[in-house]
């Protein structure tokens, strides 16, 4: 396909540096000559026909990946249904503070692009009560933390954990309830290139370890 699309450009090329050299007999002082614009029925066809605003050869639609693409950044998932790309990161202790939260990356770095990190990990009530994350957003905007449900597709309603999210100076942005059954999700709107914690906490979940898929939609 790609080599028929430049084959075809080869010859559209060819062929209008040939008219040009024909047009530029067309304004010659030897008026008994005809002029090769009107000489041949075809060649006037051709000529009417490059003067019309026809789209150059190859021209198609640009590929999301393309870091050329001119567009508006894809809203998070959930937010307007839109799925990125998602990477899976499982925790490793210790991550029971902020100063020790575990540093997640999103996949790509293209602003244009809807990302995500799955981060799956456990917690209980005694011995491990919170997990901690850090990441930075590639891009401005609504970003959606939640705990997964029996899949990602949609967040988790219960009582036993809940989640906070912090900026770089470790200050409360926002988060769930504490102590009430209710849906573990959260939407706040980050700046790219500031870093971010989040907190699973599991103060309800009793003596029993408590595994958990935290998503984070960049």
């Amino acid at each position: 396909m790609r080599k028929n699309k430049c084959s075809r450009y080869i010859v559209y090329r060819a062929t209008l540096l040939g008219l040009l050299a024909m047009l530029a007999a067309c304004g010659g002082d030897k008026k008994e000559e005809p002029s090769p614009c009107t000489a041949n029925i075809i060649v006037l066809i051709i000529c009417t026909i490059l003067s019309t605003d026809s789209p150059l050869p190859n021209a198609g639609p640009v590929s999301a990946n393309d870091s050329s693409a001119a567009g508006k950044p894809l809203a998070p998932a959930g937010v307007n249904g839109e799925t990125p790309g998602i990477v899976q990161v499982d925790e490793f202790e210790p991550n029971n503070v902020l100063d020790n939260a575990n540093i997640v990356t999103f996949p790509g770095s293209l602003a244009e692009l809807s990302t995500g990190v799955e981060f799956k990990g456990s917690v209980q009530s005694t011995g491990d009560t919170a997990d901690f994350l850090i990441f930075t957003p590639n891009r401005s905007g609504p970003h959606r933390i939640y705990l997964c449900a029996d899949t990602c597709a949609e967040s988790l309603e219960d009582d036993a954990a809940y989640i906070m999210i912090y900026d770089q100076n470790q200050t409360t942005i926002t988060g769930t309830p504490v102590g009430t059954i209710t849906r573990q999700e959260i939407v706040a709107d980050l700046t790219a290139g500031f870093a971010y914690y989040v907190e699973v906490n599991g103060y309800n979940a009793g003596g029993a370890s408590y595994d958990y898929r935290l998503m984070v939609i960049d």
